[in-house]
């Protein structure tokens, strides 16, 4: 995939970061040979990241000496490696945002509430939807039935992801009831996700 086929579309975001997440992020932001640096002015104070492919401004926002904020309507990204550290930090920091993703071929449009992945939508073939239909998650409903499967596997593994996330959690802080929550919880999904496999592999 060419990097002018990419476009990640960010609405909605909001991040809240402490010092040590924020740390994090410009660390990974350098690993990826991203550089850096931060523009002032009166009013606002926005992190420059450039590379070869471009340059993005992020607004910050310090409503305290411990915290940073990052919250904006939209913000538009054509840099891959970017767009991904990007979703990786509203994970992290159980940020929230919508984000739409082409690649040249599918759109694909996710909504992150609280850090996780409450619902995606795979667009083609000249179909239109609107970016609010897509923060109301249908459960129990059947994984064949409105959703392509392939998307439907995609986030099956993202929530056996954060539960494993949240089982590490639980393990340390010796909550038995919650691990065994958890525990039922991914042999649930991990068994609908095996099924799902199958029948993608079978098509």
């Amino acid at each position: 995939m060419s990097e002018s086929c990419f476009q990640a579309d960010f609405q909605d975001v909001f991040i809240e970061l402490p010092r040590p997440a924020l740390k994090s992020f410009i660390q990974k932001l350098l690993q990826a040979h991203f550089r850096i640096s931060w523009r002032h002015d009166k009013n606002t104070v926005e992190l420059v990241i450039k590379s070869p492919e471009g340059q993005v401004l992020i607004p910050i926002q310090r409503p305290s000496e411990k915290i940073t904020v990052i919250q904006l309507n939209e913000l538009s990204i054509r840099i891959e490696d970017l767009a991904i550290i990007l979703e990786e930090l509203i994970t992290e920091t159980k940020g929230r945002a919508i984000v739409k993703t082409a690649t040249g071929g599918w759109i694909y449009v996710s909504c992150f509430d609280n850090g996780k992945i409450v619902s995606v939508m795979k667009i083609g073939g000249g179909e239109k939807a609107e970016m609010g239909s897509y923060r109301t998650v249908k459960k129990d409903s059947s994984p064949m039935e409105g959703v392509d499967p392939e998307v439907k596997l995609y986030i099956m593994t993202a929530q056996i992801d954060y539960l494993l996330m949240e089982l590490v959690d639980a393990l340390k802080a010796k909550d038995s009831l919650e691990i065994a929550r958890i525990k039922k919880e991914l042999t649930s999904l991990s068994e609908k996700r095996e099924k799902l496999q199958v029948y993608i592999n079978d098509r």
